[in-house]
């Protein structure tokens, strides 16, 4: 019963950070706009968990990085963490799985990937509403660390870009206490 418990807790926590997350690419996108004339329309960006369309829509990626299939075999198994399926209205483009660890003040990116090769709307940008979604996931578990677990090389300079930086053990970490209250 307690686990079960736990379970809906959770599932309640990663929605509301997915439901929070859609807020916040409003704010994205006045800051667009500030920028200059856009043609990107962030209200048509969707969070969702991924479920059997995510899965089934990556399966058409050329060449993806990650093997998408795992996570439905870790999400049984890990009930604190949190997914992420990015849609452009009906286009899936980016994927994320993130695992908090036992104490939840230390959140590890396992996987993110945006669809590769081919062009979609939401290019270049997966790993800044990824975090979107996962800053709001941390505030509400109280965790103050993210931590990107074994980073491609071509992508460090993106989290770099987001704030990440390498610990002194080596670990590119982005630090949240400024976020929670």
């Amino acid at each position: 019963m307690p686990r079960e418990r736990t379970h809906l807790r959770y599932q309640l926590y990663r929605s509301r950070a997915r439901k929070l997350a859609g807020v916040h690419t409003a704010h994205l996108q006045n800051q667009l706009d500030l920028a200059g004339p856009t043609v990107l329309d962030l209200s048509k960006v969707r969070f969702e968990a991924i479920d059997a369309q995510a899965l089934d829509a990556c399966e058409h990626w050329q060449d993806p990085h990650f093997s998408w299939g795992e996570v439905v075999e870790w999400k049984a198994r890990e009930p604190l963490a949190l997914d992420i399926a990015i849609w452009f209205e009906e286009e899936l483009c980016g994927l994320c799985f993130v695992n908090p660890n036992n104490s939840r003040r230390r959140i590890r990116i396992v996987r993110l990937e945006g669809r590769p090769k081919e062009a979609h709307p939401l290019k270049n940008r997966i790993a800044t509403l990824a975090m979107l979604v996962i800053e709001q996931y941390a505030q509400i578990i109280g965790s103050r660390l993210l931590e990107v677990q074994e980073p491609c090389v071509g992508a460090v300079s993106i989290y770099q870009q987001l704030g990440f930086n390498f610990d002194t053990e080596g670990r590119l970490v982005k630090t949240l206490e400024s976020l929670v209250s």
